[in-house]
Formats: structure tokens, sequence, C-alpha cells
């Protein structure tokens, strides 16, 4: 056997470097994607509690017929009010389907409050009369209730509201 490394140094050599090599870089990508995920759970809830401080508002608004919200909790409310007690601060996608007239501005012809604050977004079109889902994603929320008010618009036309739809990251129960 003594012979055989001697005779095979080089690949016995080339072998050892190649299994410390793999087992140094498998322990600094378990270390970085450990510190990443540590990272982004500190980053995600310093967001969640900054931004339940201010005013709601999305992150995002759009028009998503084929929308999935990443929250596990789902309410839906019939109508243009909703009410809903959250249990803690919490991440939350409202998503409102209605159907409307082929528009270039939706939110010319309605607006949307949530917890008393204006939803304000430039050229939401809609396309056709048919079924939409208006999404409004990745609110910060305080604990306490959740009021979301659609009306009309003075001289406009209102799409007509089937339901609005809550997705949180917290529990939470329609009032």
């Amino acid at each position: 056997m003594k012979n055989w490394i001697l005779d095979h140094l080089r690949l016995f050599t080339a072998i050892v470097v190649f299994g410390v090599t793999v087992i140094v870089v498998g322990i600094v990508m378990i270390t970085s994607y450990t510190s990443y995920k540590n990272y982004e759970k500190t980053y995600y809830q310093n967001d969640l509690d900054m931004r339940s401080l201010a005013a709601a508002a999305p992150k995002n608004v759009e028009i998503n017929d084929n929308f999935k919200s990443k929250y596990n909790i789902k309410l839906v409310s019939e109508g243009t009010e909703a009410k809903v007690n959250l249990e803690a601060k919490s991440f939350a996608d409202i998503d409102v389907v209605f159907k409307s007239e082929a528009t270039d501005n939706l939110l010319g012809n309605m607006t949307i409050k949530v917890n008393n604050s204006l939803i304000e977004e430039d050229d939401i079109a809609v396309d056709n009369e048919d079924w939409h889902h208006l999404v409004m994603s990745n609110f910060a929320l305080p604990e306490g209730e959740l009021t979301v008010v659609i009306e009309s618009v003075k001289n406009k036309t209102m799409p007509e509201i089937q339901s609005i739809t809550f997705y949180t990251s917290a529990a939470a129960s329609l009032a």
C-alpha cells in the first residue's frame, strides 16, 4: 500500500485537495446562506415595524387576473366596504374583484382608502369590460382594525365591486 501511494502521489494529493476543497466550499456556502436568511428575516421585520407606523401604502398596485398571494391567511368580504381585525402587525395584500368599462385610469372612476389613506396610482388601464383583479400588494399594517372603503368619484361611473379579499401574514378576522 505504501508503494502504491508513493507511485500515485499526484493522484493521492489531488484526491485529498479535492476533498478538502469540497468541504471548505460547502461550509462557506452553508454559512453564507444561513447569514443571508438571518439578514432577510431581520430586514423584513424592520420593514414591517417601520412601514406599519406610517400611512397604509402598498408597494405595488396593478391589474393582475392571475394573482397568487404569498400570505396564507385569506378573508373575503363582499361589497365596497370591509373591516378586518389584525391580531398583530402584518404584511397584507388586498385584491379587489371588479367589473368596469374599458378605461385608461381606473382610479379616476373610484377612490380606495385603506385606513383612511388614499391609494393613488396613475394610469391603471382596463382593456375590456370583464371581471378583473385590482391587486394592492405588500402593505405593512399595524395591529388592530384595517378598514377598506371604495367610493365613486363624482360624475364618474364607478366599477361594479364583487369582493375585497385580504391576504395577511398574521391572524385576522372580518369585523
